[in-house]
């Protein structure tokens, strides 16, 4: 029987505050510590969401009501602070993309082994009932041989001094933030690695790519592209297209539940709603990998992904730290 986790979240910024808001909906988990670099905003997260807040990151790894660390902190972050999370006997729930490079991935992947401890990138999308199911039935040959595949998440926000998005030693910019889950889908429809690779970008006065464009090969029958971007809005819908029909999925990243599927002429809606809240499901997701179930991103997963970032990155001339 899964038994609920007791978190602590490193980080009160806005995915912070999605997750810890979400938490409250599920029984698997509950927020117990809060961290942040100074005491006053540890202490407001916490009064708005529960819990306890300290001063410094330190301080919440080594609270023994802690068994579970979710790292919202910047990309730069992450290795550092989920690999001291793990030592200090913590389960990890890390924030997409888990790593600044396939590297630090991969040392992150290291520790968990050498410690025992479960390391999760949070792609919480993944845990969505409508993206399983998507992709149960693609890979099950519901469009035949897929042959075309068209993803798009993109947004405008205001740049805030200090948005670590803008942050080339962060490893920031679009492809990091948001294209990440362009190639995560895909990769996932496609049950494999893409053979080949092309990226362009448009660079930011600060250093980071603000919106790109990608291409993915997966041998000589798929081709998948994908757009992203940090200071432009377009359409999320994803399409997956093949021999026997097309999938559209108006918003794979939050979802309302439905696609539609579209065979012979004829479309239908495809269901597979839940009423329980999207970072909810992730955590409880995490609590069921933690007792033992298979997580819904795997370590090849992750590596898998990283890789292919890095090289879309090069491509572009994007910087990838080192």
């Amino acid at each position: 029987m899964t038994q609920p986790l007791r978190w602590g979240i490193l980080g009160t910024g806005m995915i912070a505050g999605k997750f810890a808001g979400d938490l409250k909906h599920t029984p698997q988990g509950s927020l117990a510590v809060s961290g942040s670099r100074r005491q006053d905003t540890a202490d407001a997260f916490a009064a708005r969401h529960g819990g306890r807040g300290v001063a410094g990151y330190d301080a919440l790894l080594n609270d023994p009501e802690v068994d579970a660390v979710y790292n919202s902190l910047p990309n730069g972050l992450h290795a550092e602070w989920s690999i001291k999370a793990m030592e200090a006997g913590k389960h990890v729930l890390c924030e997409k993309p888990m790593a600044r490079n396939t590297a630090e991935a991969e040392a992150m992947f290291d520790a968990a082994e050498r410690t025992g401890q479960l390391l999760v990138e949070a792609f919480m999308y993944r845990t969505l009932p409508s993206i399983r199911k998507l992709i149960s039935m693609v890979r099950e040959g519901a469009l035949g041989q897929v042959k075309l595949i068209r993803s798009n998440f993109s947004f405008t926000r205001e740049v805030l001094e200090g948005d670590a998005r803008y942050e080339p030693g962060q490893a920031g910019g679009g492809l990091m933030d948001v294209g990440c889950y362009c190639v995560n889908l895909t990769r996932a429809v496609m049950g494999a690695e893409p053979t080949d690779t092309a990226c362009f970008a448009h660079l930011h006065e600060r250093g980071v790519d603000d919106y790109a464009a990608g291409v993915l090969r997966f041998g000589d029958k798929t081709l998948a592209t994908f757009t992203c971007g940090m200071t432009v809005a377009n359409d999320w819908t994803t399409y997956i297209a093949g021999d026997d029909g097309e999938i559209a999925i108006n918003d794979p990243w939050l979802g309302d539940g439905t696609f539609k599927l579209t065979r012979d002429g004829k479309t239908q809606t495809i269901e597979a709603k839940t009423d329980i809240p999207l970072y909810a499901l992730e955590a409880e997701a995490f609590a069921e990998a933690v007792a033992g179930a298979k997580a819904w991103i795997t370590c090849e997963d992750t590596l898998g992904n990283m890789r292919v970032l890095d090289q879309l990155r090069k491509q572009a001339g994007v910087p990838v730290p080192a």
